[in-house]
């Protein structure tokens, strides 16, 4: 009988979770009024200018595969996703 009623008392609290306030509980929204952004003043004279700043700025991030440890980085974390699937796939049994 504890159960049944425990049970139905836990229907009705989810049950209420949908049901919507009839009375807001938030303070009313006041109007503020949409400000627009200005237009862009100026503009690029030449887009090759674009394209050369973009080059030296990937190239000063990574020059080459030495860079930041090389290869060290990705093959310690094969290793350990290799080490951690051995050691929790379990025995196979064939």
């Amino acid at each position: 009988m504890m159960k049944t009623l425990f049970l139905f008392v836990c229907a009705l609290c989810v049950a209420s979770c949908f049901v919507v306030p009839a009375a807001s509980l938030r303070a009313p929204v006041q109007k503020v009024p949409a400000v627009r952004a200005a237009a862009p003043e100026m503009m690029m004279a030449e887009p090759e200018a674009a394209v050369t700043a973009l080059a030296a700025v990937t190239t000063a991030i990574a020059t080459n595969s030495g860079d930041f440890g090389g290869y060290t980085i990705p093959i310690i974390g094969l290793t350990t996703l290799g080490a951690t699937i051995f050691l929790l796939a379990g025995p196979v049994e064939d």
